[in-house]
C-alpha cells in the first residue's frame, strides 16, 4: 500500500508539474543551431530509439546502487598529478592551432571565446589545485554515505522507476519540439555563443582530476591495457530543483611512447599521448519523492554526447602507419535514468547514460555507449566515479572499457 501511494503522488507531480522544457529550453537554443535540419531529424530519431528501448528495470539500472554500496577508494585519485602540470600550456598552443587550421568552421571572435573557456578553466585548475591533490586525503571522512540510506533509496527507485517512463515520453516531446523550432538554414555553427551557453547557462563551474583505467581494442592491433590521469571541466551538479540541465567534458592521456605491436620506440614520439576524451549536455526533470531521511530526487533527462577514440596507432618511424591513427569521434543522443538524495551535509547521486548514433564523418559506422555515474559532493568536493562502455564500430572493433574515479571542485 505504501509503495501504491508513493507511486501515485509521483504520478500527480508528473501531472501538475511545469514542463520543462516548453519553459525552459528556449534558453539554450544556441547548443541546437549547432546541428542542421537533417542533423537533427536524424538525432531525434536515435533518441526516439533509446526512449522506446528503455527498460529501467534492467541491469544498467540496478548496477547504479553498486558503488554507493561499496564505498570510497582508498587511495587519493588524484596522486601524481602535478606529472600534467607541464602540459597545459603546451595544451592551448595545441587547441589554438587546430581552431585556426579550420576557418571555416571558427572565426577570430569564435576562436577567442574558446581559447578564453580554455583559460577560465586552467585559471580554476591553478587556483584549485591545492584542493584537487588533498582534497580526498583531508576530507574522505565526509564524503561517506549511510548504508542504511543507500538502501532506503534503492527501494525508492525501484518502486518508482517505473512512472519514470511517462515522464520521459513528455521530455522527448518537448525537446523535440524546441529542437526542431531552431532555425539553422547554413549549417554554421555560432562557437561563441555556445561557449558564453555553457559557461553562464548551467550554473557553477567546477574542474578536476583523477585516474582512468582503460581497455581498449583496435581491430586485430594489441590491445591497450593501462591507467591513465584524467581531466574534468564542467558544471557542477546541483539537485535541489525539479528541473535542471548538466555539461561535462574530460579526457584521459598518459606520458611516454605509445607504439604498438613491437613497434620500436622513437624519440620524437615521447610526450602526453591521448587515450580517449568525451562530453555531453543532459537535461532533466527531477521531482521529489517522498524519502524521511532527507530529499530525494528521480532523474530522467535526455540530451546529447559525444566520444573520441584517440589511442596513437602511428609510430613515427614507420612511414606504413602514419595514416592509421585511430582517432574516432562518435556522436548520438543521451538517456539518463537515476536518483539523487540530499541529506545533511552530504548529496549522492547515480544514473545510468544511455547513448547511441554515429561516427562523424562515417556515419556508416555505429556509435554504442553507456556509462554508470555515482557521485557524493560535499561542501565544495565532488568526488565521482564512471564505469563506461563505448563501441565506435561493428564487432567492437574500435572499443574502449574503463573506469574511473575523479575529485572535482567548484570554481567562480
Amino acid at each position: 500500500m505504501k509503495n501504491l501511494l508513493i507511486a501515485l503522488l509521483f504520478l500527480v507531480t508528473l501531472c501538475t508539474g511545469h514542463s520543462l522544457y516548453a519553459q525552459d529550453l528556449k534558453n539554450f537554443s544556441s547548443l541546437f543551431q549547432s546541428l542542421n535540419k537533417a542533423e537533427r531529424v536524424e538525432f531525434l530519431g536515435h533518441l526516439r530509439g533509446l526512449i522506446n528501448g528503455v527498460n529501467v528495470g534492467d541491469q544498467l539500472q540496478n548496477d547504479i546502487f553498486v558503488d554507493l554500496k561499496n564505498g570510497l577508494p582508498v587511495t587519493n585519485p588524484t596522486a601524481g598529478i602535478d606529472s600534467i602540470l607541464g602540459a597545459w600550456s603546451q595544451g592551448r598552443a595545441e587547441l589554438e592551432g587546430l581552431l585556426k587550421q579550420n576557418p571555416s568552421e571558427f572565426d577570430s571572435k569564435e576562436i577567442q571565446a574558446i581559447l578564453g573557456a580554455f583559460d577560465k578553466g586552467n585559471a580554476g585548475w591553478i587556483q584549485n589545485l591545492g584542493t584537487i591533490q588533498n582534497g580526498f586525503a583531508q576530507y574522505k571522512d565526509s564524503l561517506k554515505v549511510d548504508p542504511a540510506i543507500v538502501a532506503k533509496a534503492e527501494s525508492e527507485y525501484k518502486a518508482n522507476a517505473g512512472s519514470m517512463q511517462s515522464s520521459l515520453g513528455k521530455q522527448y516531446q518537448d525537446f523535440s519540439d524546441a529542437l526542431l523550432k531552431v532555425e539553422n538554414l547554413t549549417g554554421t555553427r555560432k562557437w561563441d555563443d555556445i561557449v558564453d551557453n555553457l559557461l553562464t547557462g548551467f550554473g557553477a563551474l567546477e574542474i578536476g582530476a583523477g585516474v582512468q583505467s582503460l581497455y581498449a581494442t583496435y581491430y586485430d592491433e594489441a590491445p591497450d591495457s593501462v591507467t591513465t590521469v584524467l581531466l574534468r571541466f564542467g558544471s557542477a551538479p546541483n539537485y535541489n530543483q525539479l528541473w535542471g540541465a548538466e555539461w561535462n567534458v574530460w579526457a584521459s592521456f598518459k606520458g611516454g611512447n605509445n607504439n604498438q605491436n613491437g613497434e620500436i620506440p622513437n624519440s620524437t614520439n615521447a610526450g602526453f599521448k591521448s587515450y580517449l576524451a568525451g562530453g555531453n549536455v543532459s537535461f532533466q526533470y527531477r521531482p521529489e519523492i517522498p524519502f524521511a531521511k532527507g530529499v530525494m530526487r528521480l532523474i530522467s533527462g535526455v540530451g546529447a554526447n559525444v566520444e573520441a577514440y584517440m589511442p596513437a596507432r602511428i609510430n613515427p618511424a614507420k612511414q606504413a602507419s602514419l595514416n592509421n591513427q585511430g582517432k574516432t569521434t562518435g556522436f548520438g543522443p543521451e538517456l539518463r535514468l537515476g536518483f539523487a538524495v540530499n541529506t545533511g551535509d552530504v548529496s549522492f547521486y547515480s544514473y545510468s547514460n544511455r547513448s547511441k548514433g554515429y561516427v562523424l564523418r562515417c556515419p556508416d559506422y555505429p556509435f554504442d555507449s553507456w556509462q554508470v555515474v555515482s557521485g557524493i559532493q560535499w561542501q565544495a568536493l565532488h568526488l565521482r566515479y564512471v564505469h563506461g562502455d563505448t563501441k565506435w564500430a561493428k564487432a567492437e572493433n574500435r572499443h574502449a572499457i574503463y573506469n574511473e574515479v575523479s575529485i572535482s571542485v567548484s570554481i567562480k
